[in-house]
């Protein structure tokens, strides 16, 4: 495989250095130095040429390195800490997004080795939608892809309780409210929230161009 040019392992690898940019003065990060840890193993990694197989023990190995961020922020509650920190929202939904992109970097490499899959791509029910205080084209949805996340749309027609495709992507702010994903259509899937959709050309092209953007 080659691992050095696998846009998979290219997007954990600029998740390592946004993490370094949001929380890497954390004292308790630094005492550990666990993100050097988790930057030498994706280096490592990425440079290793091997097949799934061989790689699967440096995977499960950055799968423990994400669990130690975690505990030395705090466990179950980090968020909080970071919140008391008076660390960002968007701040904090960047390294939500990049621990995930770590942790589960396992599975997406199983997928079909094509770049749009270097993000999770999910089936996402709408629990609710409302209007975006700021902007009067812009709904608000709290959907459920698994975990709920927030997603800002255009998508004027969008209801509660459609399903559909969702790629959970570096997060971005509009006008004060963070969204943590895109919906890649206004097409209906079928499926249990948070499995992998079937997904169109147009699809998957849409995300395709986010991944590729983030690698820039």
């Amino acid at each position: 495989m080659d691992t050095a040019n696998n846009p998979k392992i290219l997007v954990a690898e600029r998740c390592v250095r946004n993490m370094e940019k949001y929380i890497g003065n954390i004292r308790e990060l630094k005492k550990d130095n666990v993100l050097k840890d988790i930057e030498s193993k994706i280096m490592e990694i990425k440079y290793s040429y091997s097949d799934f197989r061989s790689m699967a023990p440096m995977l499960k190995e950055l799968q423990k390195l994400c669990k130690s961020v975690v505990d030395s922020l705090g466990g179950e509650s980090w968020t909080d800490k970071l919140k008391s920190m008076k660390i960002s929202e968007l701040a904090i939904a960047h390294v939500k997004f990049c621990l995930n992109i770590l942790f589960n970097l396992e599975h997406r490499l199983q997928l079909p080795d094509y770049p749009e899959y270097a993000v999770d791509i999910r089936i996402g029910k709408i629990e609710s939608v409302t209007k975006h205080p700021h902007a009067a084209r812009l709904k608000i949805c709290n959907v459920n892809v698994g975990r709920i996340i927030t997603v800002v749309t255009n998508i004027e027609s969008v209801k509660e309780g459609e399903k559909l495709p969702v790629a959970l992507l570096p997060p971005v702010e509009f006008f004060n409210v963070v969204s943590e994903g895109m919906f890649l259509s206004h097409t209906l899937k079928e499926g249990a929230p948070g499995t992998l959709p079937k997904l169109t050309e147009d699809e998957r092209n849409s995300a395709r161009k986010e991944v590729l953007n983030y690698l820039r």
